[in-house]
């Protein structure tokens, strides 16, 4: 979006010389862009995590402005809903689907929607416990995260099919950036301002998400692995870092590596939700001692050796096998060939995963328990289950841990 918004300024930065070679992924005039965004993320960093609330919400106030005014001027422009609803396959070229095969690709397609939100799902925690009360966070995750997901799909499916219809020699413009520069391609210089405004909106979302689901949430992690060296700031920092280092553009190149690089959220983050699912609610029916876990040494029934659970890494090695020659072809298909039955497994990656670790963790505890499952402190060490008042005054108890 950043390079959208100064191409609606300067037309002219579209037309920069690219002086990178064909095998970069992208030109001089992306990689300036995506240098000024990534020094607009470096300040926000330094901000507590609390303190993003109140952006955050404004930031989701305004993108939805914009993106139902995009959506809006799509249909009202194509007076219809366009032609993947129309005719799909002509648009796709790849005739129409039926039986199993339609099947499978709407089991792919979902578990690529779920592998976008799998580290939401296993980082969820990070963001639940800054919550007032145990339960808060309940609602914003059952109605508001599903809400957002199917609107932002509906719109995002519904605005591309009509942009085909009324810019035909453009491709299929999915990527949101694609569509406002083809705008104002096709609109002319009367459309500079709206492409301008609209790219702004999405840029703040971007930076809101960029920050908070990427760098607060690595700085989180990397803070718990090395607290005596390493905090959130920091640890952002370093996530912020890594972030260049990885080429992240090389990923967003073509639509089969983009689905492909979702794919793989699912397939190596999908163990993790399913031991962590199976530890806390199956095998310690969420009874924990809170003392134990501030405890880096011998005497906490948390510290197993040397702070690694052995039983972890083999229920997610376990958890990834199965999926991983069906990512393998998908990632590189011109190299890897495997059989359509592994194609199919890898198509169950997200859930076929969850549940083969958490079948996993729980056989490898009921032959080797680990100490102190089940067990609970005798007293409430740091005060975490004491009353609360209410607005009217009234005192009201805590659910209990993880309720």
């Amino acid at each position: 979006m950043t390079k959208v918004m100064i191409g609606a300024i300067w037309p002219s930065f579209y037309n920069l010389p690219n002086t990178f070679g064909p095998d970069a992924a992208m030109e001089t005039n992306d990689f300036v862009a995506f240098i000024i965004f990534w020094v607009a993320c470096l300040p926000l960093l330094f901000l507590k995590p609390e303190l993003y609330r109140i952006p955050a919400i404004i930031s989701a106030v305004i993108v939805l402005v914009a993106a139902l005014a995009v959506f809006m001027w799509a249909i009202a422009k194509q007076g219809n809903g366009g032609p993947l609803f129309s005719n799909p396959e002509a648009v796709y070229g790849i005739g129409n689907l039926r039986g199993s095969e339609l099947a499978w690709v709407m089991v792919r397609c979902i578990n690529s929607g779920i592998g976008g939100w799998a580290g939401g799902i296993l980082y969820q925690s990070d963001f639940s416990r800054y919550a007032v009360l145990p339960g808060d966070q309940v609602y914003g995750q059952v109605f508001i995260i599903p809400l957002c997901l199917l609107g932002s799909n509906i719109l995002g499916i519904v605005t591309t099919s009509c942009a085909q219809g009324f810019y035909p020699n453009e491709p299929l413009l999915w990527k949101l950036y694609d569509l406002l520069q083809a705008i104002q391609r096709n609109e002319g210089p009367a459309a500079r301002a709206a492409v301008f405004f609209a790219a702004f909106a999405f840029f703040l979302s971007q930076l809101s998400v960029t920050v908070v689901a990427c760098g607060v949430v690595g700085g989180m992690d990397l803070a718990a692995l090395c607290p005596r060296y390493i905090n959130i700031r920091r640890g952002s920092l370093i996530i912020a870092i890594i972030g260049i280092c990885i080429n992240p553009w090389k990923i967003m190149n073509t639509a089969n590596s983009f689905i492909s690089a979702i794919s793989g959220y699912a397939v190596f983050l999908g163990p993790l939700t399913g031991i962590m699912f199976a530890d806390y609610h199956l095998l310690r029916r969420r009874r924990i001692k809170l003392s134990h876990l501030f405890l880096p040494q011998t005497g906490s029934d948390y510290w197993f050796w040397h702070g690694l659970n052995w039983r972890a890494p083999v229920a997610w090695v376990l958890g990834v096998l199965a999926s991983l020659p069906g990512f393998c072809a998908s990632v590189t298909p011109a190299s890897v060939v495997v059989s359509d039955a592994w194609v199919h497994v890898y198509y169950l990656s997200w859930p076929l995963s969850v549940c083969i670790s958490a079948l996993v963790w729980v056989i490898l505890n009921t032959i080797w328990p680990a100490p102190g499952i089940g067990e609970a402190d005798d007293s409430d060490v740091f005060g975490t289950f004491t009353k609360f008042r209410n607005s009217n005054g009234e005192k009201e108890n805590e659910e209990q841990m993880g309720d």
